[in-house]
């Protein structure tokens, strides 16, 4: 009795088994899954698909391009969070992966290293012939700094560079400069800064727009302002990186928009080109 017992068992644990066994059989197949790993804007995915032979790959970030690699690398061109979504096919069996990916952009250091803004697009260029000494700059906002990176000619100075920042997003306050960019100004803060003589000035302008002096409040230089020294590009113009702490400026969301002026006892480059009757400040998306 006891042995046939023990035998029946044993049946019933075989035949589990063998359910158990046709069960995972019937889940395998074509299966989507991917990771990712960013650094900066440019993402590394690795597809982690099985029992797949082909791949379509969507980024998510509204430009329409797709990759049918099995792991592809992919470059950003802002901070956000994108859908992307893997589809994975064999033959009629299709699987479909979607997953958030975070791009927070590069961390920029300002040491006068400027690899860290490859893959940071320009936000304005001059056009050909205007604006001076100085050419075309990139920004980039991470949570604590504004950063910037400026390119000019060989003749770009920077002996005394003024910046002018709209933080409230408003032409209307703050310092306007109207006789310059006749489209839009209204500086909330002027920085009057020397690249190459280590001292500066940085203002806050309150109450009448239309008071130049009057209306600014000195804040601590050295608390808001870092930069890099100037070098020569391998197209014999020039570059310097800088930043400036967000955290002593006014709370800002969205934008703000700028302009940068090398002046060396008189205006020798502008960033945008000023004095024209379309001149406005130039937008640095936050």
């Amino acid at each position: 009795m006891k042995k046939n017992i023990m035998q029946l068992a044993s049946i019933v644990i075989f035949m589990l088994l063998i359910v158990s066994c046709k069960k995972d059989d019937g889940d395998r197949g074509t299966k989507a899954v991917f990771s990712y790993v960013a650094d900066g804007f440019v993402v590394n995915f690795t597809n982690f698909s099985t029992e797949a032979t082909e791949y379509i790959w969507e980024f998510g970030d509204g430009t329409g391009e797709t990759s049918t690699r099995r792991s592809p690398q992919y470059i950003y061109k802002a901070k956000g969070d994108y859908l992307v979504s893997l589809t994975a096919k064999n033959g009629d069996l299709t699987s479909t992966f979607i997953d958030t990916v975070t791009i927070i952009g590069p961390n920029i250091k300002i040491d006068g290293d400027f690899t860290d803004w490859q893959f940071v697009d320009y936000s304005h260029i001059n056009e050909e012939g205007q604006g001076g000494t100085l050419r075309a700059i990139k920004t980039f906002a991470s949570a604590t700094h504004l950063n910037f990176l400026l390119e000019g000619t060989a003749d770009m100075e920077l002996e005394v560079m003024v910046l002018y920042l709209n933080t409230d997003r408003n032409p209307e306050s703050g310092y306007m400069i109207d006789w310059l960019y006749p489209l839009g100004s209204g500086a909330n803060y002027y920085l009057d800064l020397s690249m190459t003589g280590g001292w500066g000035n940085v203002l806050q302008h309150s109450g009448n727009p239309a008071d130049a002096w009057g209306g600014f409040t000195p804040i601590a230089y050295a608390e808001i302002f870092n930069y890099s020294e100037i070098k020569t590009t391998e197209n014999n113009g020039k570059r310097i990186e800088f930043s400036i702490d967000r955290a002593l400026l006014a709370s800002m969301s969205g934008s703000v928009s700028y302009t940068i002026i090398d002046n060396s006892g008189r205006q020798i480059g502008s960033l945008p080109a000023n004095g024209h009757s379309d001149s406005k400040f130039a937008t640095f998306p936050l």
